[in-house]
């Protein structure tokens, strides 16, 4: 059985290049990819969230009705999780959580290089309620806007090294969790660079740790629990 994989991206820019990040991973799996239809034009802050959120549900419920077996939603601040596991029986993976739980049984602790500043207290906040707080080494930020991550050429990479540098020499990281999902081809771009320093740490692409996650909860027939997830009542 093909097992069908939905990526939900939680603004209305549409990011038709998110596949290239799952390259060969995808080969088992029918992937589609939808945009919600109403909501910021991207998620860069608290308020983008709150925004996005019913997107978001909506979004989830038309892909139950549409038989797919497993959503991810594509950003690290993981908008609307919660609220979409209620709405859905189908696993809903959020590449922050996946990613940060990954990282956290990789070393000790684990630096997140993210995109802005502004984001840094939604991602302590997630880091909190996942329980690994205290495995988060630090938050670094490389100071760019999602939508002109395309457009920044070879300057994005330099910046990732440096953040996360910081994050492993000054934090005592010891893996390193790209902090946006428009990173894309970078995870093993930056491990090397980090290698060729002298630092070789993992280094995590929320993506794809959320597709495997997806994909482990099909293989093993598994999904959210509905004691932590109940339905919303009806009304």
């Amino acid at each position: 059985m093909t097992h069908h994989v939905r990526l939900i991206t939680p603004h209305i820019t549409p990011r038709p290049h998110k596949r290239q990040e799952f390259g060969d991973l995808l080969a088992p799996l029918r992937f589609s990819h939808v945009n919600i239809a109403d909501g910021p034009p991207s998620i860069e802050s608290l308020h983008d969230e709150v925004m996005c959120s019913p997107g978001v549900v909506a979004s989830a419920r038309q892909a139950e009705a549409d038989g797919v077996d497993a959503i991810i939603i594509d950003c690290v601040g993981d908008p609307g999780l919660h609220g979409a596991r209620e709405a859905v029986s189908i696993p809903v993976i959020g590449p922050g959580e996946a990613g940060m739980h990954l990282a956290a049984t990789l070393g000790h602790r684990f630096g997140v290089v993210t995109i802005s500043d502004r984001v840094r207290p939604l991602l302590e906040r997630n880091a909190l309620l996942y329980g690994l707080r205290a495995k988060l080494a630090s938050v670094q930020a490389v100071e760019i806007g999602v939508l002109d991550i395309d457009h920044s050429g070879d300057t994005l990479l330099p910046r990732l090294l440096d953040g996360a540098v910081q994050a492993i020499e000054r934090d005592r990281a010891d893996a390193i969790l790209l902090g946006c999902t428009g990173f894309l081809g970078l995870s093993d771009k930056l491990s090397a660079a980090l290698a060729a320093r002298g630092t070789p740490v993992p280094v995590i692409s929320p993506l794809q740790a959320a597709l495997m996650a997806a994909v482990t909860c099909l293989s093993l027939g598994l999904s959210h629990s509905r004691r932590a997830f109940p339905p919303p009542p009806r009304r």
